[in-house]
């Protein structure tokens, strides 16, 4: 009975060791399926991490390769979208003071809605990340009182909560936000933010690369235009005897180079202090104050009636009037809307820093400008202004001292703005060459060198209408000025250019050294921007007798017989009859040009022009 006894007791004790290796193993198997859950979880965040950096990697090649804006904020919402499953993508870019619409595939119909909104810091989600800068969360919107006003719009479109962040630039300038939305009231959590931070970086730099290209392309459009027009306004103002005429060609100039409807010129009389009505350019006929039906509606008002002179005045910019429709009290408001006009564009006319009028350029619908379109608006309506004032010379005198005058100028600006925009047309072509390369150290010198360029042509060009000596002679010997210019022109650019200077240089007549200076850029132009040369040598020789100058390229050449060298070559000759010297080209067809200048220091009676 004992061994009985004793056997149950063994069996129990065996029993209740079992169950507790049994419950060991259960808590094990517990174990082992937690962890298991937590590698199968961090597996899950491999693989949308692996899917996020797949993803980026493909936007970096986009970007790369230069594909557009547009598709590259497409798919960058659409990968967001799918490493955050549930959420809705949406990137606003800002314009202004407006948000404009830049991607949302899943929210197509509320970005139609939302496209020009403006921002504010206490209204909506992204309005209030682009107006302050930061990240705003909005774990609920019906219970957030920056949708106030809004919420209808949250409700058609399923919207419970979201968060926006801001697109900056590299010098933190708000280019757009980044928006997360979703169907459920919730808040982001790290791993959200660090996506969308991530992702906002990314677009950031797609949209600066862009803006970078359209920059470029925007300076190189402006540089091109302005040489354009002052090349076609120089052409009339050479051939124009009637002064309304070169005026009427710088009005249509102005209103084809800004595809506008028409435009209009009002100038200030000084006698009176009022701003008269001059000219308009409507329907395509140009026509002064003297038409019946101008005149009806083009009286003389103070600069203070119109409410957009005073600020022109004040600030020497011009004045943009988006809806024409809006604004009362203007005399002539029947006559715009009777044509159909909307938006109007007012460009100041200035001489030395004061007002002289405006020229008003209209369109028939409502536009925005681009800085780059306002500066072309400016410098055409400074050209229009020279017309005007050599109209003014034409009219009170056609003696040949005013005819000289004008031809002086257009020769003159010639030989600063308009050689001085080819440069800078050059140095902008090399910049884009640089980055197509990618080689954006050089595209910034280059558009450096541009600016230079651009502003010494301008300030040339003022001392030039002013009739006074270039700076570059104030400060300089001839021949160091010369050999900065070529130095100046040519830096970054395939030609290489080399002045010598035999004998001792000796000091010339002001008015001889400015015109040798001014020969020097024309020819070295000429051979940079239309010979294709490589290679360009001055030479200068000063003796007892003479001066003796020369260029050589190495460039395509042209046939004499077929063209005359145009205004540039013209411009010459007249500088080398002025000093009594004489002027050679010798050229030929795929053999560069030499250009030769011999000036006789004993007299200025001989005027001696081979062609």
């Amino acid at each position: 009975m004992k061994g009985q006894t004793k056997k149950i007791g063994n069996a129990v004790e065996t029993n209740k060791s079992f169950q507790l290796e049994l419950v060991q193993t259960q808590r094990e198997l517990e174990e082992c399926r937690d962890r298991l859950a937590q590698l199968d979880e961090q597996l899950q965040v491999y693989k949308k991490a692996e899917t996020l950096l797949q993803g980026q990697k493909q936007l970096t090649e986009m970007i790369a390769r230069g594909d557009p804006l547009e598709l590259i904020l497409e798919d960058s919402c659409k990968l967001v979208e799918k490493a955050l499953r549930g959420s809705l993508a949406i990137i606003m870019l800002l314009n202004g003071r407006r948000l404009r619409r830049g991607a949302a595939p899943s929210l197509p119909e509320y970005i139609a809605e939302v496209d020009g909104f403006e921002i504010d810091q206490n209204v909506g989600t992204c309005s209030a990340a682009a107006a302050r800068g930061v990240p705003v969360i909005t774990p609920d919107i019906t219970k957030d009182s920056n949708w106030e006003g809004l919420l209808d719009l949250a409700v058609k479109h399923g919207l419970r909560s979201g968060w926006a962040t801001p697109i900056l630039s590299s010098a933190s300038r708000v280019l757009g936000t980044f928006g997360l939305y979703w169907p459920l009231p919730q808040g982001p959590t790290p791993h959200h933010l660090q996506v969308i931070n991530q992702m906002a970086q990314l677009v950031a730099f797609a949209i600066e690369r862009k803006q970078a290209a359209e920059a470029l392309q925007a300076s190189e459009k402006l540089a091109r235009g302005q040489a354009e027009a002052l090349t076609l306004t120089l052409a009339a103002l050479a051939r124009e005897t009637d002064p309304d005429k070169a005026i009427e060609h710088a009005m249509r100039t102005l209103t084809s180079q800004l595809v506008a409807h028409s435009c209009s010129v009002w100038l200030l009389d000084h006698v009176t202090d009022l701003m008269c009505f001059e000219y308009a350019l409507e329907d395509g006929q140009f026509k002064n104050r003297t038409e019946a039906a101008i005149a009806a509606v083009s009286p003389s008002l103070p600069l203070h009636a119109v409410y957009s002179w005073p600020e022109i005045a004040r600030t020497g910019r011009p004045f943009i009037v988006e809806d024409v429709r809006q604004v009362e009290h203007v005399p002539w408001r029947p006559r715009l809307l009777a044509l159909g006009v909307v938006t109007a564009l007012i460009v100041p006319m200035m001489i030395a820093g004061k007002i002289e009028g405006v020229i008003g350029v209209r369109f028939t619908f409502k536009r925005e400008f681009r800085n780059e379109e306002l500066e072309l608006a400016q410098a055409l309506a400074n050209q229009a202004m020279m017309a005007v004032q050599l109209a003014r010379l034409s009219g009170q005198s056609r003696q040949a001292a005013i005819v000289e005058e004008r031809n002086r100028v257009a020769r003159d600006i010639h030989d600063t703005l308009a050689q001085g925009f080819t440069g800078v047309i050059a140095q902008l072509e090399a910049a884009r060459g640089a980055m197509s390369r990618k080689k954006m150290v050089k595209v910034s010198d280059h558009l450096e060198r541009a600016g230079e360029m651009a502003r010494e042509s301008l300030r040339e060009a003022r001392r030039s209408v002013q009739a006074l000596r270039p700076l570059a002679l104030e400060e300089k010997l001839l021949t160091t000025a010369l050999r900065d210019l070529m130095k100046r022109m040519t830096t970054g650019m395939t030609m290489k250019a080399k002045l010598t200077v035999k004998t001792k240089p000796r000091k010339l007549p002001p008015e001889w050294e400015t015109n040798l200076l001014r020969i020097g850029q024309e020819v070295l132009t000429n051979a940079m921007r239309h010979a294709g040369a490589t290679r360009f040598d001055a030479i200068l020789v000063f003796s007892s007798r003479d001066v003796r100058v020369s260029f050589r390229d190495n460039g395509r050449g042209f046939d004499p017989e077929k063209t005359n060298g145009g205004f540039g070559i013209q411009g010459i000759r007249e500088r080398v009859q002025q000093m009594g010297g004489q002027f050679s080209i010798e050229t030929k067809e795929g053999k560069g040009t030499l250009s030769s200048i011999v000036i006789p220091l004993n007299t200025s009676s001989q005027r001696v022009d081979k062609p």
